[in-house]
């Protein structure tokens, strides 16, 4: 039989799961050697809507994150540390004649974001990283930056986790 001799989509999850915590403790180990260098004054918060799809429904939610530059050489390219939190708004699902089904997915993440100038304003964004909420494991994504003064960000982002996809715009204000 075809189907039991494939590892199951689970174990193939941990797998991956595993070895991307293989690749980040290391990563956090350095960011922790370079926290020295860190300027409080470029931390910076964010928020804004999400245009979230999960396959069957789509939903309109939030998220809210606090960012800070990692000093690393880059050329002109700058390397930011992103936590977070993420509400899907409600997804509905008609239950055939039974009325109608409700979820939603909520949680924390973390992210390296690249940001690259592309231009006097305009900025590309690339993002990877881990959801430890509810739509779990890994999270991409990239989209654009534009500047909207000395203090504040305007992005338009297009963000993957497992299950949900979302069009996020988000206002970020540096401290």
């Amino acid at each position: 039989n075809t189907k039991s001799s494939l590892p199951s989509l689970n174990l193939l999850r941990q797998i991956m799961l595993s070895e991307l915590t293989i690749l980040i403790v290391p990563m956090l180990f350095a960011l922790h050697i370079q926290a020295k260098d860190l300027d409080a004054k470029q931390f910076y918060i964010g928020g804004g809507l999400g245009y979230n799809d999960i396959g069957f429904d789509e939903a309109v939610g939030l998220q809210l994150f606090a960012g800070q530059p990692i000093p690393v050489k880059m050329g002109k390219a700058r390397l930011l540390g992103e936590v977070g939190y993420m509400d899907s708004g409600n997804f509905d699902r008609n239950v055939g004649g039974f009325g109608t089904s409700s979820a939603k997915a909520q949680g924390i993440w973390a992210n390296a974001v690249i940001e690259i100038p592309a231009g006097e304003k305009i900025n590309l964004l690339a993002r990877a990283g881990l959801d430890f909420g509810d739509d779990d494991g890994l999270m991409i994504g990239g989209g654009i930056g534009i500047p909207a003064g000395n203090q504040m960000d305007i992005r338009f982002e297009y963000v993957v986790r497992e299950n949900i996809d979302s069009l996020q715009a988000n206002l970020v204000i540096r401290l």
